[in-house]
């Protein structure tokens, strides 16, 4: 109990909760993921037509015949395959004890929690499926340059930087001026976020887990450290995130007096051309 000298005071419980911190969101549909698939996600896989490029052509001469080419395609398997739950468990009588709404309280918690989770899975997935790359750059901003060279010279359209925070930190003693913060309301509520040679970074709070997991195409449960690398450049058209169900809701229980506070979503990740990112790690 309170006392002030010798006498009792009240004690107030605030009906305003304390937020909990979780990690910046940055995937951000058409902006550093493509979600073009999304309207065929009502199935378990999402099943993608590539067609085969032919390779480059000398010229011929006019007054000539076409040579015909039989078409080819391949598939590429995008598996819905990672479910992320929340249920929380909230007793009537605490619920009545509490001087804050629990149960709408705890409803959010689990969407944010799984907003968290479904984001690690996500990163896991691009920096296990991109193309690695070991970099004796002695500077952020030679290692964000020399990993867009290559993928240009794959004929990728890099556009996004993900750097971890020091990374970012160092590019921006690096690039002084020249670094561009983004004004656009959206993306600067989800983290730092500006423009530096011709391509968008991300400060990415949440390379983080060294033990982060997603279920890949194959079904295989997978670990990525994401700790490991200090910049994923890529071309976001190459990076899919696909979502089938969300359910966001309040439940009366079952076996005891109170609610159930329940969000689900499932997800599948993949990346579909690993020559369009470029996941950076400093030389050994």
């Amino acid at each position: 109990m309170a006392k002030y000298n010798n006498d009792f005071v009240d004690e107030k419980y605030s009906s305003i909760v304390e937020p909990n911190l979780f990690a910046d969101t940055v995937l951000i549909p058409g902006v550093t993921y493509s979600n073009i698939y999304e309207g065929d996600a009502k199935a378990g896989v999402v099943k993608i037509y590539k067609e085969t490029k032919d390779a480059v052509a000398d010229p011929e001469s006019p007054a000539g015949d076409f040579t015909n080419v039989a078409s080819a395609n391949t598939l590429i398997d995008l598996s819905l395959n990672n479910a992320f739950r929340k249920s929380k468990k909230i007793y009537q009588v605490t619920e009545d004890s509490c001087s804050y709404p629990k149960a709408e309280t705890n409803l959010a918690l689990a969407v944010a929690e799984n907003r968290d989770n479904r984001q690690q899975s996500a990163l896991a997935c691009l920096v296990t499926e991109g193309t690695q790359v070991s970099s004796t750059a002695t500077t952020i901003t030679n290692m964000a340059i020399e990993a867009r060279k290559a993928l240009r010279k794959k004929h990728a359209k890099p556009s996004v930087v993900f750097a971890t925070v020091d990374a970012f930190a160092s590019m921006l003693e690096e690039a002084g001026s020249k670094y561009t913060p983004t004004t656009n309301d959206r993306i600067m509520t989800t983290g730092q976020v500006g423009q530096y040679l011709g391509m968008t970074w991300f400060e990415v709070d949440a390379l983080d887990n060294a033990a982060a997991k997603y279920y890949n195409y194959a079904g295989t449960l997978t670990s990525a450290n994401l700790t490991a690398p200090s910049l994923i450049v890529y071309d976001p058209t190459a990076f899919h995130v696909v979502d089938n169900l969300s359910m966001m809701r309040l439940q009366n229980a079952e076996g005891f007096t109170g609610v159930l506070a329940q969000n689900e979503i499932n997800s599948g990740f993949r990346v579909t051309n690993a020559d369009k990112v470029a996941v950076v790690k400093k030389a050994a």
